[in-house]
C-alpha cells in the first residue's frame, strides 16, 4: 500500500525546512504529486529512494552534502531524545529563545564539519570560520550560565554522534570508515578548532574579569561568528 505524505510531514521525515523540500521537488530531485487543491504529496518509497541515490552521487550530481547533513541532524535528534536524562542537563538549561539558537549552532557545526571534509579547497576558510563558530558556542553557554566543562561535554557528544553518522554503515550515508586515518585527521581537525574557540572564549572571560556580552542577536548572526567579542 502507497503511503503519501504531506509536505511538512515529509520534511519532518527528513529534518528539513519545508522550504528546503519544496526547493528540491521543484527541481525534480525528489518525486512529488498534487492533489487537485494543488497540495504537494510525498511518496515514502521515494524519500527513501533519494537518501539511497544522493548517498552514491558523484561531486556535483546530487545533494550529497545536504542529505547527509540531514541525516546527521535526524539521527543526533533521535539519539538526544532517547540519552539518559544526565545528557540532557545541559539542553534544559536554556528558555526556549536558548534553544532555537543552539539547533541553529548545531547545524551551523555539522554543515561545516560536512563541508570542510568534502571540499578541501574551501577548507582554510572554513577553519577560521571553525574557532569563531566556538566562541558563538561558549558565548551562548555563558549567557545563561553554563560552565565550561557542560559546555565541553554537550560539544563532545555532538561530536561523536557525528563521527558515527558519516562513519556508520547503519545511516546508508557513510562518508568514510571509522579506521580511516585521513578522514580521522580531517576530522579532528575542524572539531578541535572549534574546541579551541570554545576555550579560548572562556579564558577570555575568566582573565578579563568583565561580563560576558548579552547575546540578543539573530541565530543567523551567531553562526555567522558576528556577535559581540567573537572576534
Amino acid at each position: 500500500m502507497t503511503r503519501w505524505l504531506t509536505l511538512s510531514a515529509a520534511s519532518k521525515l527528513l529534518g528539513v525546512h519545508p522550504a528546503t523540500l519544496r526547493q528540491w521537488a521543484d527541481s525534480g530531485k525528489i518525486p512529488s504529486y498534487r492533489t487537485p487543491g494543488g497540495h504537494r504529496r510525498f511518496r515514502a518509497e521515494d524519500l527513501r529512494q533519494f537518501l539511497v541515490q544522493a548517498s552514491h552521487a558523484a561531486p556535483g550530481e546530487g545533494p550529497t552534502e545536504d542529505v547527509l547533513l540531514t541525516t546527521a541532524l535526524v539521527e543526533t535528534r533521535r539519539d538526544l531524545q532517547q540519552s539518559p536524562p544526565s545528557h540532557q542537563q545541559w539542553y534544559s538549561k536554556f528558555d526556549e529563545k536558548g534553544m532555537e539558537r543552539q539547533r541553529m549552532l548545531g547545524r551551523s557545526l555539522f554543515e561545516k564539519a560536512i563541508r570542510y571534509l568534502t571540499l578541501p579547497d574551501a577548507r582554510p576558510t572554513i577553519l577560521e570560520e571553525s574557532r569563531d563558530l566556538g566562541r558563538a558556542y561558549a558565548y551562548s553557554s555563558l549567557r545563561y550560565d553554563i560552565s565550561l566543562l557542560d559546555t565541553v561535554r554537550a560539544f563532545q557528544f555532538f561530536r561523536h554522534k557525528l563521527l558515527r553518522s558519516l562513519t556508520s554503515a547503519e545511516s546508508g550515508m557513510r562518508l568514510a570508515t571509522i579506521d580511516d586515518d585521513v578522514f580521522r585527521e580531517d576530522f579532528d581537525t575542524f572539531f578541535d578548532e572549534v574546541l579551541f574557540g570554545m576555550i579560548e572564549a572562556y579564558e577570555r572571560q575568566l582573565l578579563g574579569g568583565k561580563s560576558h556580552p548579552v547575546i540578543d542577536q539573530t541565530p543567523e548572526a551567531i553562526t555567522a561568528g558576528q556577535e559581540e567579542g567573537a572576534t
